[in-house]
């Protein structure tokens, strides 16, 4: 009899990277999140195994905040895949915190706040990003100026994971 592994136990097989420091992790994370928004469109089938690394590697607040700094609000590919990706996670768990937070901010900054707040609620209420965000909408702040910060941030979260490039 062959036996079918479902989503959530993928996840328990793999844990999660909270606490994770090793950039050799980060690293294979940030690879893989940036090649499945560069391909992944709507109605392609990405294997479970797949899905279930990709909802892993979110778990490590470098790579969650690598895919942050790739977000585009001009390419729809970023919403469908982040969809794909929030659909695919268990609730209730920390495998949907990652994405549910970066399609807020990617809906934020697209102007679709009402959309922004519903997605947040799929996140985990102590999740960092959930909290920033609800700060940053709450507040009124101009999307432009998160799409700022999100830049700002970017090459150092690039570096802390790649390194200097300059340097090597």
């Amino acid at each position: 009899m062959t036996q079918t592994m479902t989503m959530n136990d993928r996840l328990v097989e793999l844990g999660d990277l909270v606490s994770n420091e090793d950039v050799t992790i980060q690293r294979a994370g940030a690879e893989m999140i940036e090649r499945f928004f560069e391909t992944h469109k709507q109605g392609d089938n990405v294997d479970e195994a797949t899905v279930a690394q990709l909802l892993f590697y979110l778990t490590d607040i470098q790579v969650r905040d690598y895919a942050l700094g790739l977000l585009d609000i001009t390419q729809y590919r970023f919403e469908e895949s982040l969809q794909f990706l929030l659909e695919s996670a268990p609730t209730d768990t920390i495998y949907i915190s990652g994405p549910a937070c970066l399609l807020a901010a990617l809906q934020y900054e697209q102007g679709n706040t009402a959309d922004a707040f519903l997605t947040l609620t799929n996140a985990q209420p102590d999740y960092s990003l959930n909290r920033l965000l609800q700060r940053v909408f709450q507040a009124g702040w101009e999307r432009n100026g998160f799409a700022k910060m999100r830049a700002e941030l970017h090459p150092q979260v690039t570096a802390g994971i790649f390194g200097d490039s300059t340097n090597e």
